[in-house]
């Protein structure tokens, strides 16, 4: 991504006073660097002694030369001092950026809405709010543009309430641009994902938001998803527009640790859903997936994980899979299980792992993509074998391409899992995975 440029003056709160010269580049969602033409330490400001009491910063504040306000959090530090120079070269390394605003921490509530631009979320909710109209007329072909800005409650869809007062909607947006003497007429529209809370918020809580909500949409979508902009609102950065009316002004946010988006090509058809086919069900399983659910979380994770592939195939993605498995079934399915046990008799009752993954399969046997004559015992021998580094018993121990396709076998199961948690019913369930064109429900 482009890096930007912003040169300004930058201090530390506790001491506004002491201003020093720099530049920040930032490279969306990959650098917050700050390079100081001198140091914060106003008794040691050159030399050795620069050196030895360099430290990191939880907060620097700055004001860009356009008297944009900036806020850098948690800053590593590294300092230089060469030759005779009177001055320190002083580089940080920021972890979170907030532009358009000074606050003190990720945890100060200012806000009150999130606004996040994920590039699936357009497929996954098409925008409809550009029309392409073709005419064919005695005076030869042509094209309209239709263009409508359609009202607040007509732009937000699947509005839900997902708790600690904050709601989700899916936005549709669209903006026109005529260019230069309208040489070059542009359209856009896309869909948007917006957090708005009743009381204040922070940083912090509103980022995490949007993120478990991307979580959301890498299942929907059967990929891994990362914003491309997020901005932030506050009651502190408006400006006027006349009449003695307001404009809030985005504040600009983002992290260096965060998901970046994925560069391979959006095919829609590859989804596990999209947003009409599961219309109905949408605020309810949304409302699930945002329950702070301790049990789930873990399970959230490894799915997540065993979404892609992170390179060649290796049985660590095999482990993954069949631990997120197993958990689902010790943790959702304990009776289910026991009445499967009453029906085993002697030494079958002993294969825990085993018992486990029949019963969990058996959940499924409505859903037409899960094969229930997988090979349990050959993915419970691998798993001990790869997890525990027992010994090798018998001949059931699988090779890595068995394994890729057990794999497989696995993540569809979980897949099943995760949607069942939220609440489809295995018909429901049926109905998706057979319709997706995903290479996870092909039959190759």
């Amino acid at each position: 991504m482009e890096t930007r440029e912003y040169k300004g003056l930058w201090w530390l709160p506790e001491n506004p006073e002491h201003k020093v010269a720099g530049i920040l580049y930032y490279t969306p969602g990959e650098e917050l660097r700050l390079e100081l033409i001198g140091s914060f330490d106003v008794q040691h400001p050159v030399g050795i002694a620069a050196i030895m009491n360099v430290k990191r910063e939880d907060v620097i504040w700055g004001q860009a030369s356009d008297g944009t306000f900036i806020t850098l959090l948690d800053n590593g530090c590294k300092i230089s001092h060469r030759g005779s120079a009177e001055f320190s070269t002083v580089v940080y390394s920021a972890r979170e950026v907030a532009i358009g605003l000074h606050i003190d921490s990720v945890d100060e509530k200012r806000f009150f809405m999130g606004i996040a631009r994920i590039p699936e979320l357009s497929y996954f909710l098409y925008p409809a709010a550009v029309e392409q109209i073709w005419t064919d007329t005695e005076k030869g072909h042509g094209i309209y543009i239709k263009y409508e800005d359609p009202k607040q409650e007509e732009r937000e869809v699947g509005k839900t309430d997902v708790g600690n007062g904050l709601s989700i909607s899916l936005c549709r947006n669209a903006s026109f641009s005529s260019g230069e003497f309208s040489f070059k007429p542009t359209f856009e529209q896309y869909t948007s994902l917006q957090i708005s809370s009743i009381e204040p918020v922070s940083f912090k809580q509103l980022y995490e938001a949007i993120v478990r909500y991307e979580r959301f949409l890498s299942l929907a979508t059967l990929r891994e998803v990362g914003y491309t902009e997020l901005h932030l609102y506050s009651e502190d950065y408006k400006v006027r527009i006349g009449d003695g009316n307001y404009r809030h002004k985005p504040v600009i946010v983002d992290t260096t640790f965060h998901q970046k988006p994925s560069d391979k090509k959006i095919d829609r058809y590859k989804f596990l859903f999209a947003y009409e086919q599961i219309s109905e069900r949408y605020s309810e399983a949304l409302k699930k997936w945002y329950t702070e659910d301790e049990q789930f979380n873990a399970i959230q994770g490894h799915f997540l994980d065993s979404i892609d592939y992170h390179g060649p195939f290796s049985y660590i993605n095999f482990l993954v899979a069949i631990q997120a498995v197993e958990g689902y079934g010790r943790r959702y399915l304990g009776e289910e299980i026991k009445e499967y046990r009453k029906t085993l008799t002697g030494e079958q009752k002993k294969k825990e792992l085993l018992n486990i993954l029949t019963t969990v399969f058996s959940q499924y046997q409505g859903v037409r993509k899960v094969k229930q004559d997988t090979n349990l015992e050959a993915i419970v021998e691998a798993r001990n074998y790869h997890s525990h580094l027992l010994p090798r018993i018998g001949q059931t121990l699988v090779n890595m391409e068995d394994m890729y396709y057990l794999t497989d076998e696995l993540r569809k199961v979980l897949v099943c899992c995760v949607l069942s948690y939220l609440g489809f019913t295995v018909a429901e369930i049926d109905g998706l995975t057979y319709s997706s064109n995903n290479e996870l429900f092909q039959d190759w």
